[in-house]
């Protein structure tokens, strides 16, 4: 392959890498508001359900009660449900962050191929300098033997 093709393919693969680094970031970003949410959802029910306990002390009556009940039992299905939610989420920045690790790869391995061919190249260009030096002082040479010689 061509060293401008394997520059058109690194240039793919930079850019692959860098949507995935994106794309990468925009999941790590959704997990934390949804960490965010479910700390919130947490510490509500927490609030919630002390001031249920400070209420209860004084005596409650058993409808307020079920009610009370009910709204934590809520409060615990939406807590389980952000949860999932978030266990998802861990899923995709995973699946994410494996994808770009990939992508990086696959361009670190294009960047060591062009710089080996980069570096043949150049000692192609110096064998061929030292095969015309060495030629240029065997011609002077020989010129200077021939003088020598009349």
């Amino acid at each position: 392959m061509q060293d401008k093709s394997l520059y058109l393919v690194l240039d793919m693969e930079k850019k692959r890498e860098d949507q995935a680094a994106v794309r990468l970031q925009q999941a790590r970003q959704q997990c934390e508001m949804q960490r965010s949410r479910l700390a919130g959802l947490e510490q509500y029910r927490t609030e919630y359900l002390n001031s249920a306990l400070e209420r209860g002390q004084g005596g409650l009556q058993s409808m307020r009660f079920g009610h009370y009940h009910a709204f934590i039992g809520k409060l615990d299905e939406g807590i389980g449900q952000q949860r999932i939610k978030l266990q998802r989420l861990e899923q995709v920045v995973t699946d994410r962050q494996q994808y770009w690790v990939e992508k990086q790869q696959r361009r670190k391995a294009i960047e060591h191929l062009l710089e080996k061919k980069r570096q043949q190249a150049a000692l192609r260009q110096n064998r061929r300098e030292q095969a015309t030096a060495d030629e240029y002082a065997t011609q002077g040479f020989m010129r200077r033997l021939k003088q020598q010689k009349h």
